[in-house]
């Protein structure tokens, strides 16, 4: 089972590392034997021990006294010494490079498949297209892309009448992050379960919220508060927990600081929901339920992000209550997760796990060497294996689709962080399965920058499906941030096509998971 934050039981070594840091005097420096065990003690007491080589020199100082501070906010006291603060900077900026290795450019094959990318949608000055799910909404609805604005906090239906797009705001919402197309009621009618951030940059607000967008009779829909009052949502999901044929909810709230967890929500059956809290650490990311060892129970998959970077299976084990079980950690606490799909990768029947990370905005924001997408092989007996599928800067999202039209799944990445400035940095980049478990990049555009959102749909009509890009423009937000105004509009979503769509077969073949 995955372990919660240590900093919460953590006084008994506080004593004892105490006693080691303040053995040493100004005429008496610590050892680097002690130094070490100074900075294995205080930084690993709540996740692994960060490698010096994770960030250049000059962002040391200030990652350690952030991180010096949250511990004390954590505790409720100061937990490592100032003296202790100082030696394991000094540690960490003398073992640390200057720079980072840049990661080298891929070889394109001469004969590599080209896209076609037009835009999709109306344009903005700020695009924050964050989540898009192709949805049929019933008789009242033409089928179209159902998308999570965070601009203009709205969820908007977005449908295709020969070269024209129309969008539609179906509700307000604070920050939405992700949706659910589903009769929820069972009347007949197709309704949206939306989770939403409610703030965008971290923080420990409370201002996340589950809502409901019951589908009425003339095909409006009514908002309803099914969860508030909980730190940055990033995720709700249907599920049936308990068996009862109704439909309850697991909900990922990342919050931020101190604050967040997964919980879920009882559906009582009168129309109202009871709480039930599951983990109690921030930075989950998802709540994607799958019946991982086939009993008749659905269980759910979590990414958890921030130190913990961890996969986590929660297996459903009756009467409402859920076994932790730690499917996969990443090497380092910095590894940025950032994303997590199901899709049988292997074509071997059962179900993998594909991950994203890319994510360096809590520590120091330079793109790093070490983002890009991995995938968990499905071994059975809840049993998973670790395979990079490759590296790739500030990759925010990855989706499994046949791109090439061979056949197995291939890999589809887009990226929130990177070298923009150099036009061989990519924003959307594919992978190509070689049918044996090994992927070889092939890259796709490098504009618009801040491709955070992937769906497949056939778009166009033609019997052959497209790939639809939602855009989020961090980089613009930072120049807004400096006091810069954006001008013009920018493009908020893109329609990609193979160049040589309608010759043999379809320009995308997606995986049904």
């Amino acid at each position: 089972m995955i372990r919660t934050c240590q900093l919460f039981s953590a006084l008994p070594c506080i004593a004892f590392v105490a006693g080691a840091a303040h053995a040493a005097t100004a005429d008496d420096p610590p050892t680097i034997e002690a130094v070490v065990e100074m900075v294995s003690e205080y930084c690993g007491s709540c996740h692994g021990v960060p490698p010096p080589g994770l960030m250049p020199k000059r962002s040391w100082p200030k990652v350690i006294r952030a991180m010096a501070d949250l511990s004390a906010e954590r505790m409720g006291q100061e937990f490592i010494p100032p003296e202790a603060v100082r030696h394991i900077t000094a540690f960490y900026f003398g073992s640390s490079p200057e720079e980072l290795p840049l990661l080298p450019y891929p070889e394109t094959p001469d004969d590599a498949l080209t896209f076609r990318a037009a835009d999709v949608g109306d344009r903005s000055p700020l695009p924050m297209v964050i989540d898009i799910v192709p949805a049929d909404l019933g008789k009242h609805h033409d089928t179209g892309l159902l998308i999570c604005d965070a601009e203009s906090n709205q969820v908007r239906l977005v449908t295709r009448t020969g070269d024209a797009w129309r969008e539609r705001v179906l509700a307000e919402v604070p920050v939405p992050i992700r949706t659910e197309v589903v009769d929820f009621d069972r009347d007949g009618d197709t309704d949206i379960v939306v989770a939403a951030l409610g703030i965008l940059p971290p923080s420990d607000q409370l201002a996340g919220k589950v809502l409901l967008l019951r589908q009425n009779e003339a095909g409006g829909f009514d908002k309803e508060t099914l969860l508030d009052g909980v730190g940055r949502t990033t995720d709700a999901r249907t599920i049936d927990v308990d068996n009862d044929e109704d439909l309850d909810l697991v909900v990922a709230v990342f919050g931020g600081g101190a604050v967040g967890g997964i919980v879920w929500l009882e559906n009582t059956g009168s129309g109202d929901f009871r709480k039930h809290a599951v983990l109690g650490v921030s930075g989950a990311l998802n709540a994607t339920p799958v019946d991982l060892d086939a009993d008749g129970r659905m269980d759910f998959v979590s990414l958890i992000a921030q130190e913990f970077e961890s996969v986590v299976a929660f297996m459903n084990r009756g009467q409402g209550k859920f076994e932790q079980m730690l499917l996969a950690r990443a090497p380092h606490p910095m590894y940025g997760f950032t994303g997590m799909k199901l899709a049988d990768l292997d074509s071997d029947g059962d179900t993998d796990i594909l991950i994203s990370n890319g994510d360096a905005l809590d520590t120091q924001a330079d793109p790093k060497p070490y983002h890009g997408v991995q995938w968990l092989e499905n071994q059975g007996s809840l049993k998973f294996q670790f395979h990079d599928i490759g590296r790739f800067y500030g990759a925010a999202t990855a989706a499994a689709g046949d791109v090439d039209g061979d056949g197995d799944l291939d890999v589809l990445a887009g990226s929130w962080l990177n070298y923009w400035d150099d036009p061989r940095r990519q924003s959307l980049v594919w992978f190509e399965n070689d049918g044996n478990k090994g992927f070889s990049r092939r890259d796709i555009l490098d504009r618009p920058t801040g491709i955070v959102a992937l769906a497949f749909e056939d778009v166009t009509g033609d019997d052959q499906v497209d790939v639809v890009a939602g855009v989020l423009r961090l980089d613009l937000m930072m120049r807004m941030m400096r006091g810069e105004v954006p001008e013009g509009a920018e493009t908020r979503m893109l329609l990609l096509e193979r160049a040589d769509a309608g010759t043999t077969g379809g320009p995308f073949e997606v995986d049904d998971d």
